[in-house]
This record gives C-alpha cells, sequence and structure tokens, in this order.
C-alpha cells in the first residue's frame, strides 16, 4: 500500500461496511462450510487471495486491474462453490488465484 487512502479502501474490503460485508466475513462463512481436516488449507488460500484481490482493488479506480463487480461475481461463485464440498472449493479457490495472478501480470 503506497498512500493513506488505499489503506483505508483495503481496510474496508477487508472488514466491510455498514452495508457490505468484507473479505473477512466472507472468509468465516465459507470457513463454517469445510470439515476441519481442510479448514487450515481453505484458510490460507482464501487469505492469500483476499490478500492479492484486496490490495488491488485499494488502488485508485483509473489504475486499479480489479474492480468491485468482479469481487461480487467471485463473492457469488465462492458461496456457490463451498456447497459443494471442499475439495471442489478448494480446486475453484486454486482456479481463482490462477486467474488474479493473471489479471494482475
Amino acid at each position: 500500500m503506497t498512500t493513506k487512502e488505499e489503506q483505508q479502501w483495503f481496510r474496508k474490503f477487508y472488514e466491510g461496511t455498514f452495508l457490505v460485508k468484507g473479505w473477512q466475513s466472507r472468509m468465516e462463512e465459507v470457513l463454517q462450510a469445510v470439515p476441519d481436516s481442510d479448514k487450515d488449507t481453505v484458510e490460507e488460500l482464501l487469505s492469500n487471495l483476499g490478500e492479492k484481490i484486496g490490495r488491488e482493488w485499494a488502488r485508485e479506480n483509473r489504475v486499479r486491474r480489479i474492480n468491485t463487480a468482479m469481487i461480487q461475481n467471485w463473492g457469488e461463485d465462492l458461496r456457490r462453490f463451498k456447497k459443494k464440498g471442499a475439495d471442489v472449493l478448494t480446486e475453484e479457490l486454486r482456479r481463482l488465484d490462477a486467474e488474479v495472478d493473471k489479471i494482475l501480470s
């Protein structure tokens, strides 16, 4: 993070606002659906992904490569995949991570 404004936006992404859940809340929702044996793996994937997405989204609109619509779509995907079990969720998190890496490269 290079500016105070970016830090504030990143915090909003992670913590949410009065009207919007943040990444932390979304992580907790997803992890509730994951068996204990898979929680560490899924939590690490979600944490790393949230860091990448949040840092890019927090940048100025004119330069960022991840926008709000993308985050909303990915959030819907995560909610859908968590219902399909830990294996599918883990696979989809890795796919999403690769997609984000491609966007950021």
